[in-house]
């Protein structure tokens, strides 16, 4: 199994630094947090020198997340933030691009991707579709997908299961648009989360890791053995990223970067042993 880490994972370091320290846990690659470590106006140059750094560190770049940087409303019916939401994405494509990164992840909550009481579901989910096709064919020029992650009711409330997901990316109807998945938010959402793999792994561009408490696997109680059964039964090729972030609504990572490094160690260790 493939393992890679979030680059937010050990907070605001210096991302050279990050970088290194990932591979030298044994990660085979980082997934850059783009809107902290990388945001869609850094430069090309800027670009070419993290890359220099993914490449000399011996890993790749797995995926982007955390693309959104507060500006975007993803799920809107208004034609200017669908047009502002559409352009957004292609910039965030350009960016995996110039990384060499085969994969967006789109996640977020909160207003980025929720619906107002006042609402109309219908019209929302049809404006939405909308967007991620038309950023979807874009990506696709670029032989990058884009992995629809589904998030936890106490986030959004809008793609909560995976099954959700897996509708919406049928809508959607591009095969380099996906679904993503994210032990955390599936150890609230799933009745069972790895019989929703087994069901539907076949979706599934990229899978986060991370314990029922949000910290490190191996640190909280979700039953990872369970999930690296079934990603085996569905034949899972993609990474497994750590994501250990957002811990808290008032603390986002570790306190230092030590400590980062001690639980993202012993956490590369326990998923080693139970994922190969």
């Amino acid at each position: 199994m493939k393992l890679s880490a979030c680059t937010a994972a050990f907070g605001m370091a210096d991302l050279k630094k990050i970088i290194e320290t990932s591979a030298e846990l044994g990660f085979d690659a980082v997934e850059l947090t783009a809107a902290l470590h990388l945001p869609v106006e850094s430069t090309i140059k800027r670009r070419k020198e993290v890359l220099g750094w993914i490449h000399d560190a011996g890993i790749v770049c797995s995926a982007l997340h955390y693309i959104f940087d507060g500006t975007i409303r993803l799920l809107s019916v208004d034609p200017e933030m669908m047009k502002k939401s559409v352009a957004y994405m292609k910039q965030i494509v350009d960016l995996a691009y110039d990384l060499e990164c085969p994969t967006v992840i789109v996640g977020s909550g909160g207003k980025t991707r929720s619906f107002e009481p006042d609402w109309d579901r219908v019209s929302g989910v049809k404006c939405m579709t909308e967007v991620i096709r038309q950023a979807g064919l874009y990506a696709q020029e670029k032989g990058i997908t884009l992995a629809i992650e589904a998030i936890n009711r106490y986030e959004t409330n809008f793609l909560n299961t995976l099954e959700e997901a897996v509708d919406f990316v049928n809508m959607v109807n591009l095969p380099n648009v996906r679904t993503m998945a994210d032990t955390y938010h599936q150890n609230i959402e799933e009745v069972n989360p790895a019989d929703t793999i087994r069901k539907y792994g076949h979706t599934l561009a990229n899978l986060h890791l991370a314990d029922s408490n949000r910290q490190a696997p191996g640190d909280g109680h979700f039953d990872f053995a369970a999930v690296a059964e079934a990603l085996r039964e569905v034949d899972f090729q993609g990474y497994c990223s750590f994501e250990v972030f957002g811990l808290y609504p008032w603390k986002l990572w570790y306190d230092t970067f030590e400590e980062s490094v001690e639980h993202m160690g012993n956490g590369i260790r326990h998923a080693r042993s139970i994922f190969g």
